[in-house]
């Protein structure tokens, strides 16, 4: 049998390319995270990218705005909680003082009344201001070593991010309209990237209003309800609201919830049943206000259409418990490709018929006065 060269050649190329795709995958999956979160962060900040086109801003800069007028609100909201809970913290220890617990329990149990009491104090504070330092010494590698890890992956983040609102989609449509021949790849991203826009970015919003609406509504019940039953922290009550709304139906109950069993106990405690009353408003007012009103309204009008609720509530429960933290965006992701690649590649490798188009060659796509603003899968205007 004849050797054929240019098969050969091919067949080589062809491994090579092969080959540069495995160690690009290796490296997005050892970055995966990382990678999960840039797409996450995409589309919450493409229709805010978007919108700054009417000013006529240079895209790099609409970029740059971008990521700042997202982020920044983000940020507030994080050095918030991370504030309240360093402050509450601090509170408590200030509070019971678990050394001078420990000691009086010892005392007491062990009758030891013969010992200079004040005398141990001092030993025992010497003693746990060494073993701090010592803690502090030791564990000041692994904490500069976590911090540069996470100062790395911000960046890498945020680069993705900057590049995939300013090239992404002219790039997807270049490879679409070079290797999608048969036209159903063309369908499958036109399916997907709306249903992944509505839903991300829709969670976004979800959150940032749900979020208002809780501390509005929690400040507001603080000022009428009496003291005793006051909801405790009522801005990362709030906030939590917001956050808890990325899991749909439940996320919300899973915060409004325990507080209200909490001041229920309270007034229980405090053998006053009428401040019962206040509770079961707020009760109500919660359920309502908080959790119904936004769900109903802002998730039916921007969420995606194809996606069933239900699956989605799956698959946020779901995704952290298999793949972690970033599992909360990876598994939506996941299920939108799965349901329509069900629903659009499976009838095309099943029957083999797919609407033809033309392909394009990639000067086509980065030549001079290619639009800034090109929805992905759609054809970018260019030389013929």
């Amino acid at each position: 049998m004849e050797y054929d060269r240019e098969l050969g050649r091919r067949l080589l190329v062809g491994g090579f390319v092969v080959a540069l795709l495995g160690v690009a995958a290796y490296i997005a999956l050892a970055f995966l995270a990382v990678v999960v979160f840039a797409v996450f962060l995409y589309y919450a900040v493409r229709p805010i990218y978007r919108n700054l086109a009417r000013f006529d801003l240079p895209r790099r800069l609409r970029a740059i705005l971008a990521l700042v007028l997202f982020g920044v609100p983000f940020a507030v909201l994080l050095v918030y909680t991370v504030a309240i809970i360093i402050v509450e913290a601090q509170t408590i220890l200030e509070t019971y003082d678990v050394q001078d617990q420990f000691l009086e329990t010892i005392i007491t149990e062990g009758d030891l009344t013969g010992l200079d009491t004040d005398e141990l104090r001092e030993l025992l504070a010497e003693a746990g201001t060494q073993a701090s330092l010592g803690l502090v010494i030791v564990s000041l590698g692994s904490v500069v070593d976590i911090l540069s890890g996470f100062l790395v992956q911000f960046l890498i983040t945020l680069v993705l991010t900057y590049y995939m609102l300013i090239d992404g989609p002219r790039f997807v449509s270049w490879l679409l309209e070079t290797f999608d021949e048969s036209g159903v790849a063309r369908a499958y991203v036109r399916a997907v990237d709306p249903e992944l826009s509505m839903t991300l970015f829709g969670n976004i919003v979800n959150v940032f209003v749900t979020a208002i609406v809780g501390v509005v509504t929690f400040y507001s019940y603080n000022a009428v309800a009496p003291a005793v039953v006051e909801v405790p922290f009522p801005a990362l009550v709030g906030a939590l609201a917001g956050i808890g709304s990325l899991i749909p139906v439940v996320g919300i109950k899973l915060v409004y919830i325990p507080v209200v069993i909490g001041l229920t106990a309270t007034a229980w405690f405090q053998g006053d049943l009428s401040l019962l009353v206040p509770v079961a408003v707020l009760l109500v007012v919660s359920a309502v206000v908080v959790d119904f009103i936004p769900d109903f309204f802002i998730r039916a009008h921007i969420s995606g259409d194809q996606t069933h609720t239900g699956l989605l509530l799956v698959a946020y429960i779901v995704g952290p418990a298999v793949f972690g933290l970033y599992g909360l965006f990876l598994a939506p992701i996941v299920l939108i490709l799965v349901i329509n690649a069900v629903s659009i590649l499976l009838p095309y490798a099943l029957s083999g018929s797919s609407p033809e188009t033309r392909q394009r060659t990639l000067e086509e796509f980065t030549a001079e006065g290619t639009s800034d603003d090109t929805r992905v899968g759609e054809p970018v205007p260019g030389k013929r």
